[in-house]
């Protein structure tokens, strides 16, 4: 029974995310819609055919539409996208890295074992009939610093027999040189950046300890400048949240991102060491919103990972699926944040190794093991409104090993739950009164 009321300024938002469709109503108007959807021949009161009426045509008499697409062919391990860690040494000193880039141990992806992942997601794409696969450079440190590798990566990516789509996630401290290279060989690119100068500075400084706002600017007015399409994903601090209106407003008015990402510091790595995870979700919340106001206004897209309401999946994130993630030594991993052998979770994570002679070995138990656990954690879910959205959730922020499993519910739920419910109220505003799912372009005043 996939239908929600979720408490709304007194009243309710009544949900159905498989039709989908949602609007806000009253405890008559909710009551009336359990009895309605429980069975739809259900008598209806005199008193209550004008509410039947607006049911009917906004849709709600309808049968649910199907759930996503069942996972079980995740038991088949076929990736199409290659993602690469060419190395662990990094420009930058951010404060809060969870992978703690640039420090002591320097390691750089031997190109054979790059080659070879890259090639085997070209095969298997080819046997899945695609028209093309991915080849994605990620961190544990800033991919550009490997140059070398990633030039020969990207012309080797390119002489395979299936175009190729490439993306890169980076914090945008180039050379004018490099610059010029890679928006011209880079599909799509995905910038870390924090905004304002005095936020960039003191969070994303250089390994001297200068600031790196003047740096990251000119990528991003050389960017914009060619028209390249890009994202911002911007990390907040516990410091610095009441900054994200600020921050939100600074880069629609200052760049040309077409989405941006805002997400909370997670405790791990260099946040904890500094206590920098965000800790008070409530008011992450409230600035998240605000900040999000901000951005419908400029129309652009912005988002937080855990509060995706146009999004129904039954899985937060594929990168387990779909995806065949090598470390800068070439450990296979199952999550991106999961990027070196002595995290926490390497065992649950970690499943399985490329050779220097370019051979795979898998332990696919390893990863069975975690989709298991993956499934078991969605099923505590199915009373909540997010189910379909966060689907239970990132799962390397909510595993706990020392529990052996998930948390039935966390602060971060809190956080998921208040974040969609204000999403699809606002929606609901914006669609004068009816929301039938969708991502919306814009968005009016607050609901608040």
């Amino acid at each position: 029974m996939f239908l929600y009321m979720i408490p709304f300024q007194g009243k309710y938002i009544i949900y159905r995310p498989l039709l989908p469709l949602a609007f806000v109503g009253n405890r008559a108007m909710a009551d009336l819609c359990s009895r309605l959807y429980a069975d739809s021949s259900a008598l209806i009161g005199k008193d209550e055919r004008q509410a039947y009426d607006f049911l009917k045509a906004a849709g709600f008499l309808d049968p649910d539409g199907p759930p996503p697409a069942s996972s079980a062919e995740e038991s088949v391990y076929k990736p199409t996208t290659c993602v690469l860690f060419p190395t662990t040494r990094c420009n930058l000193g951010c404060t809060y890295c969870y992978a703690q880039g640039g420090g002591d141990l320097r390691q750089t992806l031997p190109l054979s074992m790059a080659r070879a992942a890259i090639r085997k997601i070209c095969e298997h794409a080819m046997e899945q009939g695609l028209e093309r696969y991915s080849l994605c450079f990620h961190g544990s440190g800033e991919p550009t610093m490997a140059w070398r590798f990633l030039k020969k990566c990207v012309a080797y990516a390119r002489q395979q027999p299936l175009p190729v789509s490439i993306n890169l996630t980076t914090n945008g401290v180039w050379t004018a040189e490099k610059r010029a290279w890679l928006l011209d060989n880079i599909d799509e690119i995905s910038l870390s950046f924090d905004g304002p100068a005095a936020i960039q500075n003191r969070q994303r400084p250089l390994r001297s300890g200068k600031g790196s706002f003047v740096q990251v600017m000119k990528t991003i007015e050389e960017m914009d400048r060619q028209g390249k399409s890009y994202g911002i994903r911007v990390t907040v601090t516990e410091e610095n949240i009441s900054d994200i209106p600020e921050i939100v407003a600074f880069i629609c008015s200052e760049t040309g991102a077409c989405a941006l990402q805002v997400e909370p510091a997670f405790n791990y790595g260099r946040a904890r060491r500094n206590r920098l995870a965000v800790e008070t979700d409530e008011q992450f919340a409230r600035a998240f919103l605000e900040g999000f106001d901000i951005a419908c206004k400029h129309r652009r897209h912005m988002y937080y990972s855990g509060a995706r309401p146009w999004l129904l999946t039954d899985r937060f994130c594929e990168a387990f699926s779909k995806a065949l993630i090598v470390g800068p030594d070439g450990f296979i991993t199952s999550c991106y944040e999961v990027c070196s052998r002595d995290h926490d979770l390497a065992g649950s994570f970690h499943f399985g190794n490329m050779g220097r002679n370019g051979g795979l070995t898998l332990n696919l138990q390893v990863r069975s093991n975690l989709l298991a656990r993956i499934g078991e954690r969605r099923q505590t879910c199915r009373d909540c409104f997010c189910y379909f959205h966060c689907a239970g959730d990132c799962p390397s922020k909510t595993f706990s090993q020392a529990m052996m499993g998930f948390p039935a519910r966390g602060s971060r739920c809190r956080l998921n739950q208040t974040i969609t419910k204000e999403l699809i109220g606002r929606y609901i505003l914006q669609g004068q009164g009816i929301w039938k799912g969708g991502l919306q372009a814009e968005c009016p005043e607050p609901v608040l």
